[in-house]
């Protein structure tokens, strides 16, 4: 069976998206012949055939879209399978359709949009990898939570940091990510707990702020930004640690369970605590509370065979992608 597997990038060096190939890899292994068409293209070993509407070269829009159409109208498929990215249900939703060509998404967030409208329609189902995403769509049969797609083998490690004051956050700085609440946390604890912030900061004004925060309660020596890194080096970084903060309340970002396979502990909304599988609750979102949670002790009740458990039974790329694949290979 002929996948068309549609996503932004192919980059396995990306600090965002270096584990779309994971992804792919799986697709193929559970027998699948995959055909790839990204929006840019970046370093890769490649093990199976990528086909790029050129960002990386610097192609335009207009040329992007015409070389999207070239492509979809010279290969043949028998499914569609969209990451992330519905407005491809808006440019191509009605040739495959037309064609009676399945087509599926991955979604991983909440926001109405017109190319969600017209995937919703396209699509034979959406799946999310927890309730909180796509909640607009709670009452449709076409929503289907997956839980996310870790590759286990690739992210475990044996952890053997002892040490809870060296606090960690991964993910892009941004509002939604409530990074300043993590910051604000080590107002409430001892001079010896520190947080070393990787992420790339996509929001200029919101970075601007964050460092105003430091300045103002005087954590230039607590707290440090690191920037973006690339998947593989995050490796190494979890091991130094056994506590991350994440207070994302959209959904549950896929660091925090790569970091569990890894043997830290993510301290994060009640929500998401739940949507992992963990029997964790913090009282409030503040960062009052966030410290009480990591001087209780709590974070490290869990050891990390427990904690690489959770995230098999419940977030593997295995499981993940044997979960679609059954509505896929149907074209249901």
């Amino acid at each position: 069976m002929k996948l068309l597997f549609i996503t932004q990038k192919i980059d396995e060096q990306d600090d965002d998206l270096a584990f779309v190939t994971q992804w792919i890899d799986e697709f193929i292994k559970s027998g699948f012949e995959v055909e790839v068409l990204c929006l840019e293209k970046g370093k890769f070993d490649g093990r199976f055939t990528v086909q790029s509407l050129g960002k990386e070269k610097g192609s335009g829009k207009v040329k992007r879209i015409f070389s999207f159409y070239k492509y979809i109208f010279s290969h043949n498929c028998d499914r569609v399978f969209i990451h992330m990215n519905p407005e491809y249900f808006t440019l191509g939703g009605w040739y495959w359709f037309a064609s009676r060509t399945p087509m599926y998404l991955w979604y991983t967030h909440y926001t109405t949009h017109i190319h969600l409208k017209l995937a919703s329609l396209f699509s034979k189902r959406m799946f999310a990898a927890t309730k909180q995403s796509l909640p607009q769509y709670d009452s449709s049969d076409k929503k289907i939570v997956t839980g996310h797609g870790v590759n286990v083998g690739y992210w475990y490690q044996k952890n053997i940091c002892l040490d809870p004051t060296k606090m960690l956050m991964v993910h892009r700085l941004s509002r939604s990510k409530r990074v300043e609440l993590g910051i604000e946390s080590l107002r409430f604890l001892p001079e010896e707990y520190t947080l070393t912030i990787y992420g790339r900061p996509v929001d200029e004004e919101y970075y601007k702020e964050l460092n105003a925060l430091v300045k103002e309660h005087n954590l230039e020596n607590r707290v440090v930004f690191k920037g973006p890194v690339p998947m593989p080096e995050l490796r190494s970084l979890y091991l130094k640690h056994r506590i991350m903060i994440n207070m994302a309340s959209e959904t549950i970002d896929k660091t925090m369970l790569e970091a569990m396979c890894n043997g830290v502990f993510p301290v994060t909304t009640s929500g998401n605590m739940e949507a992992i599988g963990l029997d964790f609750k913090l009282k409030e979102d503040s960062a009052k509370t966030i410290a009480d949670f990591v001087l209780s002790g709590q974070a490290l009740k869990l050891k990390q065979e427990e904690l690489l458990k959770v995230v098999k039974e419940k977030h593997s790329l295995t499981s993940l992608v044997s979960k679609m694949s059954t509505y896929i290979e149907s074209g249901v």
